[in-house]
């Protein structure tokens, strides 16, 4: 009967002691979590930025090739006019 009690008593303390690391060990994964997920959304934020950056200097590519195009055409006109 004793050996019964002491076997119990360890198996208790065993339990104890794991369900404690397990829980300060849950703790830290969550933390880390947490942390991961505050970095992912930084990083989303700062693709999105980019992105509405990248949209805007497409547009203003596209804008200078036009403006390019009207200015090479009134060059060929211009060349036009005096060779005539």
């Amino acid at each position: 009967m004793h050996i019964n009690k002491m076997f119990i008593k360890k198996i208790i303390l065993l339990s104890t002691i794991i369900v404690v690391s397990g829980c300060a060990s849950n703790e830290g994964l969550e933390l880390q979590v947490s942390s991961l997920t505050q970095k992912v959304n930084k990083l989303t934020t700062e693709v999105s930025k980019l992105k509405m950056q990248q949209d805007k200097t497409n547009m203003k590519i596209a804008e200078l090739k036009t403006s390019d195009e009207k200015t090479n055409q009134r060059i060929d006109n211009v060349t036009a006019t005096y060779k005539k």
